[in-house]
């Protein structure tokens, strides 16, 4: 799902370019085909009972190469060839598993995942699909990658979250953590990782690694580059570490990091075990409260300035003397507001101090419990108002999120535990 929103800036290529990157992109596999009998399916892999094609091969590598933008080179097509094979057997062994299991995903279910995908991106509904067909896109093969994901989000959801349990000492070890760290600096970062070994020689990796550095500094999405070329579990989620304090990494990367700026992404960095690249999403203060976070309850006083019920120069303004003169509590607020507040006066709700408008925040975010606020001119009208009750935000989860977050994080090792087992047990016969 990540890298068809993350990609779709690939899709506006030329339909040449497009397909002139197909055309190069497997000569060794192109060859074999010559043999073939015209009209025959060229196999290139058997997952268990199920089929890849050459061509979905070809498709998928083909997009990988226009979306990472980079010089085709036969040192990067070996590189991403394994990648591509890994990617579509797991989709055949995620359709597979919910198959097993009668889960069953509906059109309707992928088309809706397709519509969130335009949402994301701002676009139109329908027109993501009909922009893959104008630009020679294989729409079927992007279709099934969808609805694998689907399936498997079904899977994960109403059978793996059965096995997920949280016990209270887990959450109270994280909100331990969570207060010990409080105040100091933490990072918020994202990784391509490529290891050098006997299958990756050094010169090969550092140049890979030049290539994509130049490509994410221009119009290259990183999680796009991540999901395609690195080698650590994060690649699924566009190389994603999360928030990260500085001795939670490489010593080698802690003193690149503590260097940089948001926005920012580094150069190849040389640790023990090859080339990494850092992108410094956001940095903050652990644990730093929000005040956009606080939760008030608040009175209010709408004084009409526009309107039928526009109130008089001199009755705005007596109003305005009695409101910042009797009013020291909300029981006195509201009984005002019953007065003579217009429309809208009275106490609210419980909401968060990010949701009120900006100059309304401004005159209250912080103001003191059953303090009346300055005068504040809003469209239409003069509003006073006064906060009955504010909890501030600490900077720290509650137990609840704290438990949510670790069901998460166990869900889904479980699902990547899960994908491993189906991978070992099935009977892959890779054909070229």
């Amino acid at each position: 799902m990540r890298i068809l929103k993350d990609l779709f800036c690939s899709y506006l290529l030329p339909l040449t370019l497009f397909t002139g990157l197909i055309a190069v992109a497997l000569p060794a596999i192109a060859q074999q085909n010559d043999d073939d009998i015209s009209g025959t399916i060229s196999i290139a892999a058997v997952v268990n009972e199920d089929v890849i094609t050459i061509f979905d091969v070809q498709s998928r590598l083909g997009l990988f190469l226009v979306t990472a933008g980079i010089q085709n080179t036969p040192e990067v097509q070996q590189r991403l060839v394994p990648q591509v094979m890994d990617t579509l057997v797991e989709e055949r062994l995620k359709i597979q598993e919910a198959r097993r299991l009668e889960i069953e995903t509906s059109e309707e279910e992928v088309l809706s995942a397709i519509a969130n995908i335009e949402a994301q991106n701002g676009m139109r509904p329908g027109s993501f699909q009909v922009s893959l067909q104008e630009q020679g896109v294989n729409v079927d093969s992007f279709y099934r990658q969808i609805e694998a994901d689907v399936a498997w989000r079904k899977v994960v959801r109403d059978v793996l979250l059965r096995d997920v349990n949280i016990a209270p000492e887990e959450v109270n070890t994280v909100l331990d953590k969570l207060r010990a760290n409080q105040g100091k600096p933490e990072y918020r970062v994202s990784e391509i990782d490529l290891p050098v070994g006997s299958d990756a020689p050094e010169q090969n990796v550092r140049q890979l690694a030049e290539a994509l550095v130049i490509r994410a500094r221009s119009d290259t999405p990183f999680p796009a580059l991540a999901e395609q070329f690195s080698q650590s579990p994060t690649a699924t989620v566009g190389g994603d570490i999360g928030w990260v304090m500085p001795e939670e990494l490489d010593r080698v990367l802690d003193r690149t990091l503590v260097r940089m700026a948001p926005g920012q992404i580094s150069d190849p960095i040389r640790t023990a075990t090859g080339y990494h690249i850092l992108m410094l999403q956001d940095q903050r203060t652990a644990g730093a409260p929000n005040p956009l976070k606080h939760i008030l309850e608040i009175s209010q006083i709408y004084l009409p300035t526009l309107g039928g019920r526009t109130l008089s120069p001199e009755r705005l303004t007596r109003y305005s003397e009695r409101i910042q003169t009797e009013v020291r509590n909300c029981e006195q607020m509201q009984r005002l507001a019953e007065e003579f507040g217009g429309p809208g006066s009275g106490k609210r709700p419980l909401l968060y101090a990010g949701s009120l408008p900006e100059n309304v925040r401004r005159a209250v975010i912080a103001l003191p419990a059953n303090q009346i606020s300055r005068p504040i001119e809003v469209p239409g009208a003069r509003l006073f108002v006064i906060i009955c009750q504010r909890d501030d935000d600490t900077g720290l989860p509650n137990e609840g999120e704290v438990h949510a977050q670790l069901q998460n994080d166990k869900l889904r090792n479980l699902a990547r535990q899960k994908l491993r087992d189906l991978r070992r047990q099935a009977l892959v016969d890779i054909r070229f």
